[in-house]
């Protein structure tokens, strides 16, 4: 059978209340029976002075018929057993026994031994050492000597029975019974040692209920709230309603009980979205595929695209400068209708082609991977010389353009004209985006990477899906008349030349931001080598 700490720390505390009151009792009734015994001598001395008093009168007119009477009536007490008067050299000359009376004591007696024990038997005796007990068959006894003195008074008187130069007449011996004292004293002790039980039992019972109230059951409640806890019940909790160890205890096990349930809650979190995160990295991996295709297409395009752009570049021109020509003599001479129907279709003609060179110039810009120098820039000049350029265009669409520039910004190593082409590319895109009163902010600020341009509109924003293809070449949401689609392309493919990036933040109702972050140094060694 298991121990518990309750049950060792009762009998501990058992053990002690047994041995300490004990003790106590036994202290107490050691006490007890001294000072019993001293109230027994000190009485019986007393009693002695009270039988020499009774007595005094008749021993001075020697009447010993009075004196045995006395003696006698004081003998008829419950606790006196005898009373007997010893003169000098033991003869007993009045006793409650007469058969003892005439008898000459032994020396060596018990009642002559406290005077007779030195040589030369002394007249006096102590208070203390008046009364003796003596262990009889019949019981204990209490033996009372009172020495009787020749005073001045018994001397002179009439009878002339001593002469004054005794000093000593004989001594009174009192024998009291103590029956009486030791049943008393029985009683006490039984009393004492009852009380006794009754205390340790009523203090084993208070340290039973206690030790069960503030050890047992906080104990026993913890071991069964750990063996839930073991058995993987993370709920387990131990009520904290205590301020001792035992409760710093129980606040230690709901603390590491808690812990462990938010380190379940969180593995079971893991576990619930591992396949979301397998998902997330799996549309990272795709999305990372889909900017290496892009990347790849928009290499392909960019050969396809300066191929083209050499071959149709020159015919085009030729179409635009005749058309031109055409246009110009036709309109200094009067013509009919038939004539100004001409006139429109030259015109029309000379404009679709312009635009046709537009796009071939375009083509050109996108596909062109070599040309300009990279030199020490300031972004803040190209970033005003920009939004010089584009302003009239963002006037005339009563569109605002607003600059934030950082001062003290860094000098990089950049082609200032293809960082002036994305950004006015961005510029003429957020001032087509807006409406009539809109706004554009440009801002420039260093960042970690190294300095950031950024272009803001209050436009109508974009959906994810269409936000995700902006960059794609010949990808646009506005109608044929109004672009191609390459402008976003351009700014991409010139970020990418200068080891760079342009973000796109926006969403619908929110307006659009594009930031362009360049490095300080410039593009890298393996850029260097595509340009050459």
């Amino acid at each position: 059978m298991r121990k518990t700490v309750a049950g060792k720390l009762t009998l501990l505390i058992a053990a002690t209340l047994v041995v300490f009151f004990g003790i106590t009792t036994w202290l107490n009734l050691t006490i007890q029976e001294r000072a019993g015994m001293r109230i027994l001598r000190l009485n019986g001395a007393r009693l002695g002075d009270m039988v020499v008093a009774a007595t005094r009168e008749a021993m001075l007119h020697n009447d010993r018929e009075q004196i045995q009477k006395t003696i006698t009536a004081m003998a008829g007490q419950r606790e006196v057993e005898r009373i007997r008067v010893v003169v000098k050299g033991g003869q007993i000359i009045y006793s409650t026994e007469p058969e003892e009376v005439g008898r000459i004591l032994n020396t060596r007696e018990e009642q002559c031994i406290g005077c007779h024990q030195r040589a030369r038997p002394s007249e006096t005796l102590p208070e203390e050492d008046r009364a003796r007990i003596v262990d009889r068959p019949g019981g204990r006894v209490l033996g009372i000597t009172q020495v009787i003195h020749n005073e001045p008074d018994c001397a002179t008187a009439a009878c002339h029975a001593h002469s004054p130069e005794e000093s000593l007449l004989g001594v009174l011996d009192i024998n009291l019974r103590l029956e009486p004292y030791d049943e008393a004293r029985r009683r006490s002790a039984v009393d004492l040692l009852l009380a006794s039980l009754v205390g340790i039992l009523a203090v084993l019972g208070i340290t039973v209920a206690g030790v069960q109230r503030m050890v047992h059951r906080p104990a026993q409640e913890l071991i069964r709230e750990t063996d839930k806890l073991g058995h993987g019940d993370l709920s387990a909790r131990v009520p904290e309603t205590r301020n001792d160890e035992l409760g710093t205890l129980a606040e230690t096990f709901n603390r590491m009980a808690h812990d462990l349930e938010a380190a379940h809650s969180e593995l079971l979190g893991w576990a619930q979205t591992l396949e979301h995160r397998v998902e997330e990295k799996t549309g990272e991996l795709e999305r990372a595929q889909e900017k290496i295709v892009q990347v790849e297409r928009m290499a392909s395009l960019g050969r396809l695209a300066a191929v083209v752009a050499h071959e149709i570049n020159n015919p085009l021109s030729s179409v635009v400068t005749y058309a031109k020509i055409l246009v110009r003599r036709l309109q200094n001479k009067e013509l009919d209708d038939e004539c100004r129907e001409n006139l429109e279709y030259l015109e029309s003609i000379a404009s679709e082609a312009s635009r046709c060179g537009e796009i071939v110039a375009q083509l050109l810009s996108f596909a062109r991977r070599g040309g300009g120098e990279f030199v020490a820039v300031d972004i803040n000049q190209v970033v005003d010389r920009a939004v010089f350029l584009t302003k009239h265009k963002l006037e005339l669409a009563e569109v605002s353009c607003e600059l934030e520039l950082e001062e003290d910004m860094p000098t990089v190593r950049a082609d200032s004209g293809q960082i002036q082409q994305a950004l006015m590319a961005l510029l003429i895109n957020a001032g087509e985006a807006v409406e009539k009163g809109g706004r554009v902010l440009v801002q420039t600020a260093t960042c970690v990477e190294g300095v950031e341009i950024s272009v803001e509109d209050n436009g109508p924003g974009m959906e994810p899906d269409v936000a995700r293809r902006v960059f794609e070449p010949f990808f646009t949401t506005k109608d044929g008349s109004s672009g191609v689609g390459l402008g976003l392309a351009v700014v991409y493919g010139i970020m990418e030349r200068h080891g760079g990036s342009v973000e796109l933040t926006t969403a619908p109702g929110k307006g659009c931001r594009f930031a362009m972050v360049l490095p300080i140094d410039g593009p890298g060694s393996d850029n260097e080598e595509g340009r050459a």
